[in-house]
């Protein structure tokens, strides 16, 4: 050993014996001789005063919370300002104790009136009066223009044709679409007296949403570009959407998008006057807007590519198009080819987000320039321009959209709030950030994103940092520069003892091993364990904080997402850079791309194999209801007891950090608490739920059971081709969340009418979300989707039970009798109308008779069955001339029937006849495609009707 080495050996030794004396003392020694303690203590400041803006931002929030549930004329609140803030100036003049109170009336009065001024999106009227189905030519410019998407007839929803795999001759048995953004400039207008074409102002609220099918033809090219002037020749129709409680509104996402109105159109039909679709003029001097559009379209084909590049790569390595569709969505932001296959594992792992663009990407990237423009040492203010710049570049090029444009703006807040305040706390720049995007659109606080971005921040900042900042925190700063013995006075006993120890731990192995691994590698080995921890510890806080919103916004339990998250966020900080040199590299050389995409897929391959093995066992996807408002607000202020705890001071600082911990898993626990099931006490409640062209029907019994007859399965009514259909599934989007909304956890029984598409198609879901009891079926030929579902159930433990005309079935106070199929009904080869299981159900004096889509020859058969005269009649067969025939009618005798078919629909639901037929028999009618879900209430002794479902019970 060098002398240096000898006299580092010698110092420590004798160094470390003075210093392990004093802390091997009793408690109230080390107490007495601390120089700490002769310090004056520091007077109590209340925590408001420490993050005023913090506080503020939360007033703010409820003021707003307040104004959307209960009106406040914006006049008054705005004179009630004015007797508040002289009473603010008077408390802080004459008795500053109790100024809180008006300055905090004064903040929820503000957020109050921010929200009742806020301007609300209206699609433009014009647009609206000329969305009526008549074919009508329009002109304008194209805004935004999507990638092409391809898909079979036919076509699985597990498969996914490849863009840049396919040759020529697969393409023209592909149906390829396009969506595009049509800004209006002038329309048909068709009266009793002329029809011209008519040119209107263009507005921001005025777009259209076309679904380009087909390639276009002539010298543009195939695909319509961002610039482009169409002329199209469509059937404008107002954005379409599901009328239920709880489900997600296409109608108000695409009016939040300034779109008006939407269609489809054939790129290479030609009528009489013309083709449907043609260009009118190429874009002359194109804008910022649609060159990002351009370049981003020119991305996502080009890691579309990807496939065909790496195809002679080792199979860890080779690019799949489900590969290429993962890097176009965490790249660029656009959804076009994932899968709903591909989207399951990662949402039953609540880890979706790190594979499409969202606030943890843009933090990602701001993250790593930030941390690059300090190790450059540039100003403070140097780097925190550069990185706002380069942040803004990036979401501008992936659309700019919603959730993005809100993390943008917490970020860009965040750092100027970062330079304004030093760094003193977290807690108040995230309050100014968050007070700054309430103030610029006070509605944007009830978005998924927003809210799960602030209490993610606030979890970290306001709950973890402070929590480890004693404990796994002071330790890594105890590991650093074990020889400097100088800092130990410094440290409090604890940290100052672990430090010692691990001096002593180095100073044995130093002679044992070698002086390297003593004082350099073992510290860093302890300090990556402790780091290690420390990101456990973080992870397990925010998953905590999510819960609420998961529960709310996607009713789920993530078991799984801490150790996905931990497995999977280091990785995405090395894929999102590498993605954008691989998006740089494929655009310059792309022939060199191989290296770069060598590293991303490897990352890539690794984080979805991660999340398919946790995202496969059964734990990961437990599903539960919405809380109820009071729930959820319980859950918030829990929340915000746990920030109070964790900045606690003064003595009980110890038991107010154990508590903090605490309260965050008994808010977390509030957020996810079953609650009652939202239903009418001592009665029995039908519910037509709006499926589109099927059948969903929800009854719920006095006592609380509950039976699901069929699920729906068309898929989403305004899909333009298949591909886009078998993207959606019915029941988990719109039956399982309209049964969410009730609170519903688990249903007694699901029943199944027939082997149809439109009624048994969204049930598969309903089973793996709800694991039903039981399964009933009737008689049913084998088919393949009907064989799966039957095995769905068999995987899932539900019992099947098979039933004929004649039997009876106990459902709580309910009564349910089976009228169809007979015991000697045999079906076709395929499935058919009159296999449906016809089901009355009864409580006291009232029934319903559920026809499924029995025909005129089965309801003849059902005269011999007994008593049919029921309260409420399921209208057989979507209200078609097939069913309901006038004898079956007059021996129902319903006093209420509900017609369940989807707007629009191409079979013409409800015929005319069928309309009048009820008319006639004085029987008060509801159809789901104009009065969407309706419920009816049978309290045994008469039928009361609740149009939309809105009633809470």
């Amino acid at each position: 050993m060098s002398d240096l080495g000898s006299a580092h050996s010698g110092a420590a030794t004798s160094v470390d014996t003075v210093r392990f004396a004093p802390l091997s003392l009793p408690r109230s020694e080390l107490t007495r001789t601390s120089p700490r303690q002769a310090r004056p203590a520091k007077p109590s400041v209340s925590p408001a005063a420490l993050v005023p803006l913090f506080y503020a931002s939360l007033l703010y929030l409820a003021g707003v919370v307040l104004a959307r549930y209960q009106y406040l004329r914006p006049s008054w609140l705005l004179a009630g300002l004015v007797p508040l803030a002289v009473v603010a100036a008077i408390a802080i003049a004459k008795a500053p104790r109790i100024a809180w109170l008006p300055l905090a009336s004064i903040w929820m009065v503000l957020g109050a009136w921010s929200a009742e001024t806020e301007r609300l999106p209206v699609a433009d009227p014009t647009v609206i009066r000329l969305s009526d189905g008549l074919l009508r030519t329009v002109e304008g410019t194209v805004t935004d223009a999507g990638p092409v998407r391809y898909s079979r007839p036919g076509q699985a929803e597990d498969q996914e044709d490849s863009y840049a795999d396919r040759s020529a001759a697969d393409a023209s048995d592909s149906q390829r679409a396009q969506r595009v953004d049509l800004q209006l400039t002038a329309v048909e207008v068709v009266t009793d007296a002329s029809d011209a074409l008519v040119s209107m102002q263009p507005v921001e609220t005025g777009k259209i949403r076309l679904s380009v099918i087909g390639p276009l033809t002539g010298p543009s090219g195939e695909l319509v570009r961002c610039g482009q002037r169409l002329r199209a020749v469509v059937r404008l129709l107002p954005p379409d959407t599901f009328h239920d409680q709880g489900v997600w509104s296409r109608a108000a996402f695409l009016e939040s998008q300034d779109v008006a109105a939407t269609s489809s159109v054939v790129a290479g039909r030609r009528d009489a006057d013309g083709p449907r679709l043609q260009v009118l003029a190429e874009p002359i001097g194109a804008s910022v807007s649609c060159l990002l559009n351009g370049w981003r379209n020119s991305a996502i084909t080009r890691l579309q590519s990807l496939p065909s590049l790496t195809l002679g790569m080792p199979g860890f390595l080779r690019a799949s198009s489900e590969d290429a569709a993962m890097l176009a969505a965490l790249l660029t932001g656009d959804r076009t080819y994932l899968t709903h296959s591909l989207r399951a594992g990662f949402e039953r792992t609540g880890s979706f987000h790190l594979i499409v663009v969202s606030g943890l990407h843009l933090a990602v990237l701001a993250g790593i320039v930030f941390s690059a423009a300090q190790r450059l040492r540039l100003h403070r203010l140097a780097a925190t321009a550069i990185t706002i710049e380069i942040s803004l570049g990036y979401a501008a090029f992936t659309g700019f959209g919603i959730p993005v444009q809100r993390s943008f703006w917490m970020i860009t807040l965040y750092l100027i709030g970062r330079l304004l305040y030093r760094d003193r706390s977290p807690l108040n720049v995230i309050g100014f950030a968050t007070l700054c995007v309430a103030v610029a659109s006070p509605r944007s606080i009830f978005e998924a994103s927003l809210q799960m971005t602030v209490l993610s921040v606030a979890a970290i900042a306001g709950i973890a940092v402070p929590l480890l900042e004693k404990t796994l925190g002071a330790q890594i700063k105890a590991t650093q520069d074990l020889r400097r013995i100088s800092m130990d006075p410094k440290l409090p006993p604890r940290t100052a003892q672990f430090r010692v120890t691990l001096r002593l731990i180095a100073r044995h192995l130093e002679p044992a091993i070698n002086l390297r691994f003593a004082w350099k590698v073992m510290p860093y080995t302890v300090r990556s364990v402790l780091r290690l921890g420390e990101l456990v510890f973080v992870t397990l806080v925010v998953e905590l904080a999510l819960a609420l919103p998961m529960a709310i916004y996607f009713h789920r339990i993530t078991i799984y997402a801490l150790p996905v998250n931990l497995c999977i966020l280091p990785l995405l900080v090395i894929l999102v850079p590498g993605g954008m040199i691989l998006l740089l590299v494929l655009s310059i050389w792309p022939a060199v791309a191989v290296v770069p995409a060598t590293v991303c897929l490897s990352v890539l391959h690794l984080s979805v194999l991660i999340v398919r093995k946790l995202g496969a066992l059964s734990l990961g996807d437990l599903r539960v209801p919405e809380p109820g408002p009071v729930q959820a607000g319980v859950a918030v202020m829990l929340f915000l007891l746990a920030l109070q705890l964790a900045r606690g001071s003064g003595r009980l600082v110890l038991l107010q950090r154990r508590l903090c911990l605490v309260v965050l898993l008994l808010a977390s626990a509030v957020g996810i608490w079953p609650h009652a099931v939202n239903r009418p006490a001592h009665a029995l409640l039908f519910e037509a739920i709006d499926v589109g062209q099927g059948d969903s029907l929800l009854l719920i019994t006095p006592d609380g059971k509950s039976l699901l007859i069929d699920g729906g399965g068309l898929g989403f009514m305004g899909a333009p081709n298949q591909k886009d259909r078998s993207e959606f599934d019915i029941g988990d989007e719109v039956v399982s969340a309209v049964l969410w909304s009730r609170g519903i956890r688990r249903l007694d029984a699901v029943a199944l009418t027939h082997a149809h598409h439109d009624h048994m198609g969204g049930l598969g879901a309903v089973l793996r979300n709800f694991r039903p009891r039981e399964l009933w079926i009737g008689n049913n030929p084998p088919n393949h989707a009907y064989e799966e579902l039957l095995d769905e159930a068999a995987s899932l433990g539900i019992r099947v039970r098979s039933f004929r005309a004649g039997e009876a079935i106990s459902l709580g106070e309910a009564a349910i009798r089976v009228l169809a199929p007979g015991a000697d009904y045999r079906p076709g080869p395929q499935p058919a109308n009159n296999d449906s299981l016809v089901l009355q159900a009864r409580y006291g004096d009232t029934s319903i008779l559920l026809a499924g889509d029995a025909e005129a020859s089965e309801e003849r058969s059902l005269f011999r069955r007994g008593d049919l005269e029921s309260s409420v009649l399921k209208v057989g067969h979507h209200g078609s001339l097939t069913s309901t025939h006038p004898e079956f009618l007059s021996r129902v005798a319903p006093a209420w029937a509900i017609i369940s078919c989807g707007r629009r629909n191409r079979f013409g639901h409800p015929r005319t006849e069928i309309l009048a037929e009820l008319q006639e028999a004085h029987v008060r009618t509801f159809r789901t495609d104009l009065d969407g879900a309706t419920c009816l209430v049978l309290d045994g002794k008469s039928v009361t009707a609740d149009p939309m479902c809105g009633a809470s019970y």
